[in-house]
Order: structure tokens, then C-alpha cells, then sequence
């Protein structure tokens, strides 16, 4: 079974983005935001749950599928320094 979620940047405020997300070829419903700069500068205990980093904004997708989106923000954040604008995880 194939995995696909897109991704894309709505705003960046201060140092949090917003992001929509949603399943390939669907609509992108669900919504979260992070801290990529206080996540990396270990602001966060090593205990934060995933959801205190990837904080969904409504309950139109799933976490899992928020953090699978985060995790490819996060490995272009760590190289590039900035926000990813749009992208998508597939498996």
C-alpha cells in the first residue's frame, strides 16, 4: 500500500510556519504548524511529545500523516535554514 501526502506552506509568523496537508490528489484540509528554530536549537526536552512540535490546528487529517509532512520540512530546515514552501512524502 503506497503513502502520499502533500504539503504546502500558508505563512510563516516570527519563527512558526503553518502548513496544509492532505492525502496525494485530494484536498489539502488538515493543518499544522511548528518551530523548526526553537525545535533545533533544543528549546524542546529530548521527552516532547511529537505533538507539542507538529501542533495540529484542526482534525481534518491525522498526526501521523502531519509528522510524515514534518519530517521532510525538517530534513530540508537542517540543510537549508528555511521553510520548505511545498513538497510531499511518499512511500
Amino acid at each position: 500500500m503506497a503513502i502520499c501526502v502533500e504539503f504546502e506552506l500558508i505563512e510563516i509568523e516570527n519563527t512558526i510556519a503553518r502548513y496544509r496537508f492532505g492525502d496525494c490528489l485530494g484536498d489539502l484540509n488538515g493543518e499544522f504548524e511548528t518551530d523548526l528554530y526553537r525545535f533545533i536549537s533544543g528549546e524542546f526536552p529530548g521527552d516532547t511529545s511529537m505533538s507539542e512540535i507538529v501542533v495540529l490546528l484542526n482534525d481534518k487529517q491525522s498526526q501521523w500523516k502531519a509528522i510524515k509532512a514534518f519530517t521532510k520540512i525538517y530534513r530540508h530546515f537542517k540543510v537549508h535554514k528555511e521553510y520548505l514552501s511545498k513538497g510531499g512524502y511518499y512511500a
